[in-house]
């Protein structure tokens, strides 16, 4: 159900009117701010939680988290405003609830970054198992694994600036539910949003 049309709103504004909320110049407190849990893959007491089967796969996905650079650059927007719409509008292609670009401070880095256990884990199986596939292409896939896995790792460290992904939950899971056990969270209690999102 939309209430207003957004026929002629820009696509890095996305659906909710964020434009319109105030702006503040000062840093909020950041102590307030619970600790960071390092995300876990493992839910011995729900065996039917997709979680216990998305460890490797995520081992694979932060292994490769840098790698290989295209040599063949694209064109970016000079002005930062602008370079700031292409990547919002991009999140929102994505279908991102609300995307915010804004600066890094120092303190919202971490003392020390978390690691996945499971990359130690995926690292030795690429070198001592054979890929039993005959997929189309595994093994370019398979080499390109391999060269990020023996790179050195990379830190945040020259980051200046971030931009800010939200996704809601479109639906209220139930307390029966076997999935609800699974949440990414530390904390299982899922939010109602279950309603329409507005569009403006």
């Amino acid at each position: 159900m939309r209430f207003f049309s957004d026929k002629h709103r820009p696509t890095h504004m996305g659906p909710y009117p964020l434009e319109r909320l105030a702006r503040a110049d000062a840093m909020p407190d950041l102590a307030a701010v619970p600790a960071t849990v390092p995300l876990g893959f493992r839910r011995a007491d729900a065996p039917a939680s997709i979680v216990n089967s998305m460890g490797e796969y995520q081992a694979m996905l932060d292994a490769i988290r840098d790698g290989l650079v295209n040599k063949a650059r694209g064109a970016c927007p000079e002005d930062r405003r602008e370079r700031a719409n292409h990547l919002k509008g991009f999140g929102y292609f994505s279908d991102a609830s609300m995307v915010g670009c804004c600066a890094l401070p120092a303190d919202a880095l971490l003392p020390a970054a978390h690691r996945n256990p499971d990359i130690d884990r995926l690292a030795e199986a690429l070198r001592t198992k054979q890929t039993k596939t005959l997929a189309s292409g595994i093994d370019l896939i398979m080499a390109d694994l391999k060269e990020s896995m023996e790179a050195p790792p990379t830190t945040i460290d020259g980051h200046t600036h971030a931009v800010v992904f939200l996704y809601e939950f479109r639906a209220t899971r139930a307390p029966t539910n076997p999935g609800r056990s699974g949440s990414m969270t530390p904390s299982t209690t899922a939010p109602a949003c279950a309603r329409p999102r507005p569009r403006w």
